[in-house]
C-alpha cells in the first residue's frame, strides 16, 4: 500500500489558491450583477422567469461536484500530479467560454437567452470542477496547522469577488472604460491566467490507491445520511432567489425597471442600473458575511441546534417582510435580513454537516462534497420553482410567500436527526456514537 508523499507547504500557495477562489466569486457575481441587466438592455424586454430559468439551469454543474472528486481522485498525471492538470484544464476552460461570449455579434436578441444558457452552464461546468480539485489539492498538501487560514483566505476571497466583483466591474461599464463583451473576454483571460500560477505549485507525485465503492455504498445505506442529504437539499433553496428575484423587485418598485405581468424593460437606458443593482447586491451580500459569522459563533459557543432553527426562523420572518407594501429603502432594509438569513443558514448547516461527515473518516471530504450536492440542487429547484410561480401569477409577492414556505421543508430532516451525530458537546466529552 503506498502512502503520500510529503509535499512542503509555502506560504505563496495561499495567495495562489485565494485569487482562483477570488475568481469563482466574480464568476458568480457577473451572473447575478451585470449579466440580468445586460440581458435586459439588449433584448428590450425579458420575462423575469426567463431570467429565473437561466439561473436555475446555469447553476446544474454544481450538483456534480461529488462526481469531479471522484475523477480527480482517480485519474492523474505520474509527471505531473494528480490535481494541477485538471485544475489548470477545467478553469481554463471556463476562462476561454468568457472569451466566447465577448465576440461582437456571437449572437442576436433572439438567440441571447438560448447562447448565454448554453455558455453559463460550460463557464460553471469548468469553475465547479475546477474548484472541486482545487479543494482536493489543498487538503493533499497543506498541513493541519495551516489549513483553517488557508480555508479562511480561500473563503474570504470568494466572498470578496461575489459581493464586490460584480458592482467593481459596473463602474467601469458606467465610467466607460469597458464594454459589457469586452469585459467578458477581461475576465476570460484573468480566469486562464489564475489556473496557470498553479504550475507553480509543487504536488504530490505519490498518492496512496484510491479505493471508493465500499465508501460510496456505505454512504447510502445509513438512514442518518439520508436524512442529512433531505436537511441539505433545503439548505440553500432561498440563495438564488434572495440575489436576483429580490434585486430585481427592489429595481422595479425603485422605478428603474418596468414590469408588466413578468416582462421587465428598461425605459430609460440608464447604464447606471449596472450599479444600482450592484449596490443592491452589496447589501445583501454583506448581509450574508454578517450573518455567517453570527451562525458560526452560536453554533460553536451554544448549540448546532439553536443555530440552525434561528436561522430558519429569520429566514421566514425576512421573507414574509418582503410582502409588506412600502418604500424601496425599506425595502433594501429587508433584503439585508435575507442576506442575514442566508449566511446564517449556510454556517449552521455548513456546522451541522461538517460534522457528520467525520463519521465517514475515509471519505469524508466526498461526503461534505455530496452534501453540497444536494444543496446545489436545492439552489436550483429554488430558481425553477421561482419561475414556475412567476409563470402562474405573475407576483413577486407570490414567489416570497411560497419561498418562506418552502425553505421550511429542511427543518424535517433536520429534527430527525439525532443531535448526538452533530452536536460539539458529545464530541468534547469522547463519546462514539456511531
Amino acid at each position: 500500500m503506498t502512502t503520500k508523499e510529503y509535499v512542503e507547504f509555502k506560504n505563496y500557495y495561499i495567495a495562489i489558491f485565494s485569487i482562483n477562489y477570488l475568481f469563482q466569486g466574480i464568476d458568480q457575481s457577473l451572473f447575478a450583477v451585470i449579466i440580468p441587466i445586460y440581458l435586459i438592455q439588449f433584448i428590450g424586454v425579458l420575462d423575469a422567469s426567463a431570467l429565473a430559468f437561466l439561473g436555475s439551469i446555469i447553476s446544474l454543474p454544481w450538483i456534480f461536484k461529488v462526481f469531479f472528486g471522484i475523477l480527480g481522485d482517480k485519474i492523474g498525471s505520474k509527471k505531473f500530479g494528480r490535481r494541477r492538470p485538471w485544475i489548470i484544464a477545467m478553469v481554463s476552460f471556463a476562462g476561454l467560454m468568457w472569451i466566447i461570449l465577448g465576440i461582437p455579434g456571437i449572437f442576436t436578441t433572439a438567440t441571447a437567452i438560448p447562447l448565454f444558457t448554453i455558455m453559463g452552464i460550460l463557464i460553471f461546468f469548468g469553475v465547479a470542477f475546477g474548484d472541486t480539485i482545487i479543494d482536493g489539492l489543498v487538503l493533499d498538501i497543506c498541513p493541519k496547522e495551516k489549513l483553517g487560514r488557508t480555508s479562511g483566505f480561500n473563503w474570504g476571497l470568494r466572498s470578496v469577488g461575489a459581493i464586490a466583483g460584480g458592482p467593481a466591474l459596473a463602474v467601469l461599464v458606467v465610467i466607460g472604460v469597458l464594454d459589457v463583451p469586452s469585459l467578458f473576454i477581461l475576465i476570460g483571460i484573468l480566469t486562464i491566467l489564475s489556473s496557470l500560477l498553479t504550475i507553480l505549485i509543487k504536488e504530490p507525485k505519490v498518492y496512496p490507491e484510491v479505493k471508493i465503492g465500499t465508501q460510496l455504498k456505505e454512504m447510502f445505506n445509513n438512514r442518518r445520511d439520508f436524512k442529512t442529504y433531505m436537511f441539505s437539499l433545503f439548505a440553500a433553496i432561498v440563495d438564488a432567489v434572495a440575489i436576483l428575484i429580490v434585486s430585481i423587485f427592489i429595481l422595479v418598485k425603485m422605478g428603474i425597471l418596468t414590469s408588466t405581468g413578468t416582462e421587465l424593460s428598461l425605459p430609460s437606458g440608464d447604464v447606471n442600473i449596472y450599479l444600482y443593482n450592484g449596490y443592491i447586491t452589496m447589501i445583501i451580500s454583506a448581509g450574508v458575511v454578517i450573518g455567517a459569522v453570527i451562525g458560526g459563533q452560536i453554533a460553536d459557543r451554544m448549540t448546532r441546534k439553536l443555530s440552525v432553527y434561528l436561522a430558519y426562523i429569520i429566514t421566514t420572518i425576512s421573507l414574509l417582510l418582503m410582502l409588506i407594501p412600502t418604500m424601496w429603502s425599506i425595502l433594501v432594509f429587508f433584503s439585508s435580513l435575507i442576506g442575514l438569513a442566508v449566511g446564517w443558514r449556510h454556517s449552521s448547516y455548513a456546522a451541522v454537516v461538517t460534522a457528520i461527515s467525520k463519521q465517514h473518516p475515509e471519505m469524508d471530504s466526498t461526503y461534505y462534497s455530496l452534501c453540497n450536492a444536494f444543496a446545489n440542487f436545492g439552489s436550483t429547484l429554488g430558481l425553477t420553482f421561482t419561475g414556475i410561480v412567476l409563470r402562474l401569477t405573475a407576483s413577486y409577492l407570490a414567489v416570497f410567500l411560497f419561498v418562506a414556505i418552502i425553505s421550511n421543508i429542511g427543518l424535517l430532516g433536520f429534527v430527525l436527526l439525532s443531535s448526538k451525530d452533530y452536536e460539539h458537546k458529545f464530541s468534547d466529552k469522547g463519546l462514539d456514537f456511531k
